[in-house]
C-alpha cells in the first residue's frame, strides 16, 4: 500500500502540475525536487531505524506520506490554477517522508520471515507490491482521478496504506532490536 501510493504519485505528478499550468519542464523540476528530498529521507531512515523501531517508523513516516500528499491534493484543488508555495511544499515534504518509509519496509518485511525463507517470502512480498505498483497509475489515471478527484483518489490511497498499518499493528510483531533466527 505504502508503494502503491508512492509510485500513483510518482507516475501522476507531473501531469498534475501540468494541470496546474506549469511548463513540463516546471512539472519535472518539481518533481525532481521531491526525489532529490527523498535522498534525505532514506539517510534518515537509516539513521533513526533503530531509535524509533521499525514499526513505529514505518507507521509514523507513512502517515506523514499520507497526510502530505492529501493535503497536497486539497490545496491544488482549493487554488484553482496555481501552484501555491504551500502545495509545493506539501510535495516536498511528501518525497521526504514516503523515502523514510520505504527503505524501513524493506527492512522490516525482511526480517519478518525465518532465516531460511527471509529471501522467498520477502521476493514474494516485493512480487505482490510490483503488481500493486503496476496497477496503480493505471487505476489511479483512468478511473479514480476522474471520478473521485485528485483528493478523493489521494485520501481513497491513503486509507489503503491506514488499513495496512493497523494490519500490522494487529498481526505482525517487532522485529528492533530482536536476534533474528
Amino acid at each position: 500500500s505504502i508503494l502503491l501510493l508512492y509510485y500513483a504519485a510518482l507516475t501522476w505528478l507531473p501531469k498534475i502540475l501540468r494541470e496546474q499550468g506549469l511548463g513540463d519542464e516546471a512539472a519535472f523540476i518539481v518533481t525532481g525536487q521531491m526525489t532529490a528530498v527523498g535522498i534525505v529521507g532514506v539517510i534518515v531512515s537509516a539513521l533513526l531505524i533503530e531509535y524509533i523501531g521499525r514499526r513505529w517508523q514505518l507507521a509514523l513516516s507513512s502517515l506523514a506520506g499520507v497526510v502530505s500528499l492529501v493535503g497536497f491534493a486539497w490545496v491544488l484543488e482549493s487554488s484553482g490554477a496555481n501552484l501555491s508555495v504551500t502545495a509545493q511544499a506539501l510535495i516536498l515534504v511528501f518525497g521526504f517522508v514516503i523515502q523514510i518509509a520505504i527503505p524501513t519496509l524493506y527492512t522490516y518485511v525482511s526480517e519478518l520471515y525465518p532465516t531460511k525463507l527471509r529471501a522467498s517470502g520477502f521476493g514474494w512480498a516485493s512480487s505482490a507490491s510490483r503488481w500493486a505498483t503496476g496497477i496503480a497509475p493505471l487505476a489511479f489515471g483512468s478511473f479514480l482521478w476522474p471520478v473521485l478527484g485528485l483528493t478523493w483518489t489521494f485520501a481513497l490511497t491513503g486509507a489503503l496504506v491506514v488499513v495496512a498499518l493497523i494490519l500490522m499493528a494487529v498481526l505482525a510483531h517487532d522485529t528492533t532490536g530482536r536476534e533474528l533466527d
